[in-house]
């Protein structure tokens, strides 16, 4: 039986779908992620914990040194008790116990918890993932409908990106599961195109329907403008950890997702008509 933490997420619901189509049994993790009683409670006959859950969407320090580094602390304490077998996790590409970005920071730090738990265990290391309802290309599509006539550009947009669909990243999920070969490896997963972001907004804008002027903006000034634009929601549409993607590239081999699952992910452009339906304009505005 596997167990799924973060199974209600963005990545979370296509996986467990994908896992109902294969007639794999899971079930979702219920309750806190760093409450010992729960976790020994729902781990009970688990052989495979594939580690979902975060706190990245919230944008707040304070959620992810409790929710992603201890809970997962707690996780693993509980997982070696209840003799589970294997943990897969997802984590994203830079990730760096010691990066100055927060989120990059915490996601080092869970790495190195579950690669000293003594557990087996097959890291996924994913660039910026996309797919209907994500927090990505719906947001970059919502804030340009907002900032008519332009399209903001961080840094000018020169920054290199290679998004990965969400459906090809749980693909790759769940080939862990069967995959000896893959146990304990850290493994980059991405998509097959390289792109500016430049590049990237535009592509996105016209399968979306708009026209918007490249408006580049400085780094200096973006960052600061960031928190006092946004930080005041509950759910921000953008946080800093949004930026943090103009400040350290997600980019890696074009193959390497191909070399270590054996097939090409989707092209970016095939995957994106879910930007043509309405109401993008409040998609920031959501959770």
């Amino acid at each position: 039986m596997i167990l799924v933490t973060g199974a209600t997420g963005f990545i979370g619901r296509s996986l467990m779908a994908c896992l109902e189509r294969e007639g794999i049994a899971a079930r979702a993790y219920q309750g806190r992620i760093n409450d010992p009683l729960t976790l020994r409670q729902e781990l009970a006959g688990i052989t495979t914990v594939i580690h979902l859950a975060g706190s990245e969407a919230r944008g707040r320090n304070r959620l992810l040194n409790h929710v992603d580094v201890d809970g997962s602390e707690r996780l693993v304490e509980e997982a070696r008790r209840t003799n589970v077998q294997r943990i897969i996790f997802a984590s994203r590409l830079g990730a760096d116990p010691a990066s100055m970005h927060p989120l990059l920071r915490a996601k080092g730090q869970v790495e190195r918890i579950i690669q000293r738990s003594g557990i087996e265990y097959t890291i996924l290391r994913s660039s910026t993932l996309y797919g209907r309802t994500d927090r990505f290309f719906e947001i970059i599509v919502g804030l340009a409908i907002w900032t008519w006539p332009f399209v903001w550009l961080p840094g000018g947009g020169k920054m290199g990106m290679q998004p990965l669909w969400v459906e090809d990243f749980v693909r790759c999920l769940v080939q862990s599961l069967s995959r000896p070969n893959l146990i304990n490896k850290t493994i980059p997963v991405a998509g097959s195109e390289q792109l500016a972001y430049a590049t990237l907004v535009q592509q996105l804008l016209s399968v979306a329907g708009y026209r918007r002027i490249p408006l580049p903006l400085p780094m200096l000034l973006f960052r600061p403008l960031t928190p006092m634009l946004f930080n005041w929601w509950y759910w921000p549409a953008v946080s800093r950890y949004f930026m943090d993607r103009f400040f350290v590239p997600e980019v890696t081999d074009h193959d390497t997702t191909y070399r270590h699952f054996g097939f090409r992910p989707a092209r970016i452009r095939d995957t994106i008509s879910y930007l043509r339906r309405s109401g993008l304009a409040l998609r920031i505005f959501r959770r």
